[in-house]
C-alpha cells in the first residue's frame, strides 16, 4: 500500500531510453528529464557515458538531504521508481562524497567536531577520530558532560558514523571519557596543558573511573607557594580553575614543603598534623613549633603559614618572624606607593632600658635623623638611601641574621618614653663580636650591604642564602 501511494504521488510518464544509434546527448537529456520527474536535479558537471548502470550524480531540493550531492545507478533508479517504491529515501550509501559529507556533519554538530585530516571513510561502523573545536565555547559549556575540559586538537575522541547519525539530538550525540582514543594520555595532557596552573599527574597513574582521586603536583617553578605539594582530585570534580589546600593528599607532606620554602623545619620531627584533632578546622589552627636556619624557634599555625596562598601565589603566607610586627617591612613598602618612592635611613643606635642596661637597636626611619625618632637614641652608625625599600631589605636581613643575639626577655624590656615599641629589633651588645655595625669601617660596610640588598628588590621573601649574601660585608 505504501509503495502504491508513493507512486501515485509522484508517477508521471517515464521516458524509456531509445534503442539504436541515438546520440549520447539525446540519451543524457532523457536521463536528466527522468530525474527531474523524480524531483531530482542532475548536477551540471555530470555527463552520460552510454551505460545504464552508470552512477548519476544529483541533488534534491528539500528534506534532510537537500544540497548534498547524491548518487544512484540509473537502472536502479528506474527500477525503484517504476516499482512503486519511495524513491527519494536515502542513506549514507547514497552520498557521493562521503568523506566531505561526514566532515561537514561533524563540523556542524553542537559542539563542533573537527575530524582528523588523515581520516577517510571506510564503513559506517568504523570509529571516526575527531577533536572538539575549542572555539565553540557556547556549545561546549552547554553540554551535559564537561567537554570544554577536553577541547583541544591534541585530545582525540572516537565515534562511528552509525552511532553519531542515529542520535536523536545534540545531547545524545555527546561522548565522554570512554570515547577517548587514549584515555590516560588525554587526561594527562588536559590536566597539564589545559588547566591553570598545569597539573602533572603521578607517573604510575592509570584511569579507573571519574570518581577515583587522581594524584598530581602543579606544573610550576619552585618560587610558587604550592609547587612541590601533592594534591588529589577526581575527574568529575576537575575544572580549569585552581586548587586549594582542601585537596592536599597529606598535610604533613605539604607542611614540610611550605616550611622548606622559608628555610625552616619542625622542631619535633615526629610531629603528626592529623594527631591533634579529628576536626579539620582545629588541626588547621593547632600550634606548630618550627626552627629557622638561624636556630630561632617560632610557634605558628598552618593557618598563618598559608595565609593568602593560592594555586598561583608567590611568597604569600605569614612569616613567623613578621607576625604581629608594626615595623615597615618590604611587603608593606611595596604595597604603598608613598613609601615605595621615599628615601630612608638604616641606623644602629645604643639605647638603655629602664634598668640602665645598654642594648643595640637596629631600625629604619624616613625622618631626617634617627634621633628624631627617639631622643634617647645614641646613633652609632647610619647609612642613607634614596630607596626606603632597600634599607628595609637590609634591616630584615640583619634582624634575621642576628636573631640569636636578641635578648630572651625582649618582650618584657622597658625603654624610655618615645621608644615607641620595636623590642624585636633590640640586640645584645654581643652582636658586635660577630658583625661590623659600629666603628670607622662600619659605614662603608653598611653601604656595601645596602648595595646587595638593592639587587633583591623583586624578591618577595629572602631565603637564608640571600640573607647571608646581604650581610656578608658586615660579618667579622
Amino acid at each position: 500500500m505504501l509503495g502504491k501511494l508513493c507512486r501515485q504521488a509522484t508517477m508521471t510518464e517515464w521516458r524509456p531510453m531509445p534503442r539504436g544509434r541515438s546520440s549520447i546527448e539525446a540519451k543524457e537529456a532523457i536521463v536528466r528529464a527522468n530525474f527531474t520527474m523524480m524531483k531530482r536535479r542532475v548536477i551540471p558537471q555530470w555527463n552520460y557515458n552510454g551505460s545504464e548502470s552508470q552512477w548519476v550524480l544529483f541533488e534534491v531540493g528539500e528534506g534532510p538531504w537537500a544540497g548534498v550531492v547524491l548518487q544512484q545507478r540509473y537502472n536502479l533508479a528506474r527500477n525503484r521508481y517504476l516499482g512503486g517504491n519511495c524513491h527519494n529515501e536515502f542513506t549514507l550509501t547514497s552520498v557521493h562524497d562521503k568523506d566531505s559529507y561526514i566532515r561537514s556533519a561533524f563540523l556542524n554538530a553542537k559542539p563542533s567536531r573537527i575530524i582528523s585530516s588523515t581520516w577517510t571513510f571506510e564503513s559506517a561502523t568504523e570509529p571516526i577520530p575527531f577533536y572538539f573545536d575549542p572555539l565553540d565555547l557556547k556549545a561546549l559549556t552547554s553540554c551535559n558532560n564537561s567537554l570544554s575540559l577536553f577541547a583541544s586538537e591534541h585530545i582525540i575522541f572516537l565515534q562511528p558514523w552509525c552511532e553519531f547519525s542515529r542520535s536523536l539530538d545534540d545531547a545524545t550525540q555527546e561522548v565522554w571519557i570512554r570515547s577517548l582514543e587514549n584515555i590516560d594520555e588525554s587526561i594527562r595532557y588536559a590536566w597539564r596543558s589545559l588547566t591553570i596552573p598545569g597539573r602533572i599527574i603521578n607517573k604510575d597513574w592509570t584511569y579507573v573511573n571519574t570518581t577515583t582521586p587522581v594524584k598530581f603536583t602543579l606544573d610550576q617553578d619552585e618560587k610558587h607557594d604550592f609547587s612541590g605539594i601533592e594534591f588529589q582530585q577526581t575527574v568529575s570534580h576537575w575544572t580549569h580553575r585552581g586548587i586549594n589546600l582542601r585537596s592536599v593528599v597529606d598535610m604533613n607532606q605539604a607542611l614540610d614543603v611550605i616550611l622548606s620554602k622559608i628555610d625552616c623545619s619542625l622542631v619535633d620531627a615526629s610531629f603528626d598534623y592529623y594527631a591533634a584533632s579529628e576536626h579539620p578546622e582545629e588541626r588547621f589552627r593547632q600550634p606548630i613549633v618550627i626552627v629557622d636556619e638561624f636556630f630561632q624557634e617560632y610557634t605558628t599555625t598552618l593557618e598563618c603559614l598559608t595565609k593568602g596562598m593560592t594555586s598561583i601565589s608567590v611568597g604569600a603566607g605569614q612569616l613567623p618572624w613578621n607576625r604581629g610586627t608594626s615595623r615597615l617591612t618590604p611587603s608593606k613598602i611595596r604595597s604603598n606607593p608613598r613609601f615605595l618612592g621615599s628615601p630612608g635611613i638604616f641606623y644602629v643606635a645604643e639605647i638603655p632600658d629602664s634598668a640602665g642596661n645598654s642594648y643595640l637597636k637596629m631600625g629604619i626611619t624616613t625622618k631626617q635623623s634617627p634621633s628624631h625618632r627617639c631622643p634617647s637614641y645614641k646613633t652609632l652608625t647610619a647609612v642613607s638611601s634614596n630607596s626606603l625599600l632597600d634599607v628595609s631589605i637590609l634591616e630584615c636581613a640583619l634582624l634575621r641574621a642576628t636573631i640569636r643575639h636578641r635578648p630572651s626577655n625582649y618582650r618584657e624590656l622597658l625603654f624610655p618614653l618615645g621608644f615607641g615599641g620595636g623590642n624585636s629589633e633590640v640586640r645584645n651588645l654581643s652582636v658586635l663580636d660577630h658583625y661590623y655595625l659600629v666603628g670607622n669601617d662600619s659605614e662603608r660596610r653598611l653601604a656595601s650591604a645596602l648595595s646587595v640588598a638593592a639587587s633583591f628588590r623583586e624578591v618577595k621573601n629572602l631565603s637564608s642564602e640571600l640573607i647571608h649574601q646581604t650581610v656578608a660585608a658586615l660579618a667579622i
